[in-house]
């Protein structure tokens, strides 16, 4: 063997060692959580840790009694997929205009919209918080999805002027040649060659209302809770409940998987639908 296909060999061996040793300190923390929900509670911190043992439900039946789960968890839902399907619209026809037209201030007016995602949330959510008051939006969903929708549309906005602006604008006024209006240039040309970058945001702006925390335990009561905030009643003055946080833990992580898997088949949908055309 030649020393450069040796180096070659090394190069390659030592790329999937450091690939491999990411995917394990990815996926490592994941599967001592789902672990952790099927042991008893006496087993969560044992010295030394077992792995072997005979696993149980018992922390899955607590956290799911009383039915107030299903309810935060269906607010969750509910909240991140109308956040998200608003963000894309909004953010969507912005970015689309901006990638498109040329106006006076367009630049600054663009720049201004990353002002929300450069200030601390903390110092967003006291006048949200009197706004809703005021509006008697406290502890409701809206008052979630208005809030969230600060930070979800500037990055729907920022991320979708990229992909729009690798669209080659010819490919519109042709479409507008043949008979078709801006609209349907956009919906039938534009649309479907952006689709990767509508699923990435998509994941982004789900994953970023999903988890969010700070709005969520400020603005919300007993009847608007999300997950999040769900998953801190289970840290008492008296004890925390590992087994009950773990349990719910491995449930919250179901959506954003499911949603992630679909919405990647859709991007690798609209990745060859691009090469296509």
């Amino acid at each position: 063997m030649s020393v450069y296909r040796l180096l070659r060999y090394l190069t390659r061996l030592g790329i999937y060692f450091l690939v491999g040793l990411a995917v394990i300190l990815s996926l490592a923390p994941l599967l001592y959580l789902f672990i952790t929900s099927f042991k008893e509670p006496e087993l969560t911190f044992s010295l030394p840790p077992v792995w072997i043992f005979k696993p149980t439900l018992q922390n899955y039946r607590e956290v799911l009694a009383g039915g107030e789960f299903e309810k935060y968890f269906v607010n969750s839902l509910v909240v991140a997929l109308s956040t998200t399907a608003i963000a894309l619209f909004l953010g969507g026809l912005a970015a689309y205009g901006f990638s498109r037209f040329r106006f006076r201030g367009s630049f600054w007016l663009r720049m201004s919209a990353l002002i929300p995602q450069m200030l601390p949330p903390i110092t967003i959510i006291v006048p949200l918080y009197v706004l809703f008051n005021g509006l008697k939006l406290l502890d409701t969903r809206w008052a979630l999805i208005i809030s969230y929708l600060t930070f979800t549309i500037p990055l729907a906005l920022w991320m979708m002027i990229g992909f729009f602006d690798d669209v080659p604008i010819e490919l519109e006024e042709a479409a507008m040649i043949d008979g078709c209006t801006r609209l349907g240039a956009l919906i039938r040309v534009s649309l479907p060659l952006v689709a990767p970058g509508l699923a990435a945001t998509a994941i982004l702006a789900f994953l970023y209302c999903w988890n969010e925390f700070l709005y969520a335990v400020i603005l919300t009561g007993r009847e608007a809770r999300t997950l999040p905030v769900t998953i801190t009643s289970f840290m008492t003055n008296k004890a925390i409940l590992w087994g009950r946080i773990a349990a719910s833990g491995s449930m919250v992580l179901v959506p954003v998987l499911a949603f992630a898997l679909l919405a990647q088949r859709y991007l690798v949908r609209g990745l060859s639908r691009g090469a296509i055309k």
